[in-house]
C-alpha cells in the first residue's frame, strides 16, 4: 500500500470531481431552482461484498437517488451467519441541508421486525414495531434532524456520511479545499444507541481493486472508538472499508 499524498485534496481544476460529489450528496447549496429536475436521478447502486476473515458472509445492494428535495437511499442486506441467515433493508430520506426527513428499518429473517425515525419538534422520535399489530413503543432522542444515521450492518450509510463531510470543507468552486477531521453526532437505530464519529482525510493511497493497483482516496472514521478505514476513487464511491477490530473486509462487487 503506497501513500501518494495526504494533508490538503487537490481536486481537478475548475473543481470537476467535487462539483460532482455536491450533485451526489444532493444539498440546497448545489441545486438550481428553476432546473430542477422533476423526477429523480440514480447517483450511486450496487453490491457490496462483506467479507470476515476473508470469507465472505453477505452483500449489501443499495441505490442513492438525488431528488428535487433532496435524496433517497434503499439497502437490502443479505448475511449467513452461524447458519441462520439475517434479511433486512433500510430506507432512508434525506432534505436537501442533509437533515433526516425519515428513516425506515425492517427485519424480514430471521424475525419480523421494523421501526422508523423521523423529526418531531425539532428532535427525533424512533417508533419501534415488534409485530403488525402491536402498538409501537416509542423512544425519543434529544438529537437534532441533522444527526447522522449510522445503522449496523449498513456501509452505504458510511458512504453518505463521507459525502456530508467532502461538502461541509469544500465550496463548488474550490480548486482545492482542506479536509480537517471533523465530529459528527449519530444514530445506530437498530440498538437506539447515539454515538459520535469523526471523520478525517489521510491521503490518496495506490490499493489492489478487482487486481488492479488503483488510485484511491482514504478516509478514517471513528465511531465511538471503533476505527475503520474508507477508500474511495474519483467519483468519491466507496471501492473499499475495513474494520480492522473485527477483520472485516466490504468491497464494491
Amino acid at each position: 500500500m503506497q501513500v501518494i499524498s495526504g494533508g490538503p485534496v487537490h481536486l481537478l481544476s475548475r473543481s470537476i470531481r467535487l462539483t460532482a460529489v455536491l450533485a451526489l450528496c444532493g444539498f440546497s447549496a448545489f441545486a438550481s431552482g428553476k432546473d430542477k429536475e422533476p423526477s429523480a436521478k440514480v447517483v450511486d447502486s450496487g453490491k457490496f461484498g462483506i467479507f470476515v476473515n476473508g470469507t465472505r458472509v453477505g452483500t449489501e445492494t443499495f441505490q442513492i437517488e438525488q431528488t428535487v428535495t433532496g435524496s433517497a437511499t434503499h439497502c437490502d442486506l443479505q448475511v449467513e451467519q452461524g447458519g441462520n441467515k439475517i434479511e433486512q433493508k433500510s430506507d432512508m430520506t434525506l432534505a436537501a441541508n442533509g437533515d433526516l426527513l425519515r428513516y425506515e428499518w425492517k427485519e424480514l429473517s430471521p424475525g419480523r421486525s421494523s421501526n422508523t425515525v423521523a423529526p418531531e419538534n425539532n428532535f427525533l422520535i424512533e417508533r419501534i414495531f415488534n409485530s403488525e399489530k402491536a402498538k409501537p413503543f416509542e423512544r425519543p432522542f434529544m438529537l437534532p434532524p441533522s444527526t447522522v444515521i449510522l445503522d449496523d450492518f449498513f456501509f452505504t450509510h458510511r458512504e453518505l456520511l463521507a459525502w456530508r463531510f467532502v461538502f461541509g470543507s469544500c465550496k463548488a468552486n474550490e480548486a482545492q479545499c482542506n479536509l480537517p477531521k471533523t465530529k459528527f453526532g449519530g444514530l445506530i437505530p437498530h440498538t437506539g444507541t447515539p454515538v459520535m464519529a469523526s471523520i478525517e482525510f489521510v491521503g490518496i493511497e495506490k490499493i489492489p481493486i478487482k487486481g488492479v493497483q488503483t488510485d484511491l482516496r482514504r478516509f478514517d472514521l471513528e465511531e465511538d472508538g471503533v476505527k475503520w478505514s474508507i477508500w474511495m476513487d474519483d467519483g468519491y464511491k466507496v471501492q473499499r472499508l475495513t474494520i480492522p477490530a473485527n477483520n472485516t473486509e466490504v468491497l464494491r462487487d
